[in-house]
């Protein structure tokens, strides 16, 4: 058996649509009210001209003039897992910001590594050269055999 008992309701049948007048009537009741905030002294929801750097001021207002809950008011508490509103720009933090991207920052050092390397001044390069005077070596000690030994007799 069906779950539903009696007619179907069809999509349109009950749709409600308001008149001009009915719109014309709340516009001028929230104009009204608008109004009278203004006169009382109220900030007006419709003020749209503030500047970042108030909603910024008027952030870090609202942090210092909320309600401390419990102990907070009494002792200052800093817990380190408190999500912080927003990103901390590094020109606050460290007070210049870096001109360079993370990138143009890795091929400077890239180039830089790579000027030491030629001057042998890293690491790399000091085990780099102590393993091709091992080469050079053996290679000697090698010639200096082949020289040494029987010319015309070649190992089998």
């Amino acid at each position: 058996m069906g779950r539903g008992r009696g007619r179907p309701k069809y999509k349109g049948h009950s749709r409600h649509f308001t008149s001009r007048e009915e719109l014309e009537e709340d516009r001028k009741k929230d104009e009204e009210k608008a109004r009278k905030r203004a006169e009382r002294g109220y900030d007006s929801p419709s003020d749209e001209s503030s500047s970042e750097e108030s909603e910024e001021e008027s952030e870090e207002e609202d942090e210092k003039d909320r309600k401390a809950k419990g102990v907070e008011g009494m002792i200052e508490v800093q817990n380190p897992n408190h999500a912080r509103k927003g990103q901390v720009k590094t020109e606050k933090v460290d007070g210049e910001s870096s001109q360079l991207t993370r990138r143009q920052k890795e091929e400077l050092a890239r180039q830089n590594y790579q000027k030491l390397q030629l001057e042998c001044k890293t690491d790399q390069a000091h085990k780099d050269l102590a393993r091709l005077a091992i080469i050079r070596k053996k290679r000697e000690e090698e010639a200096a055999g082949r020289a040494g030994g029987p010319a015309g007799s070649a190992p089998k």
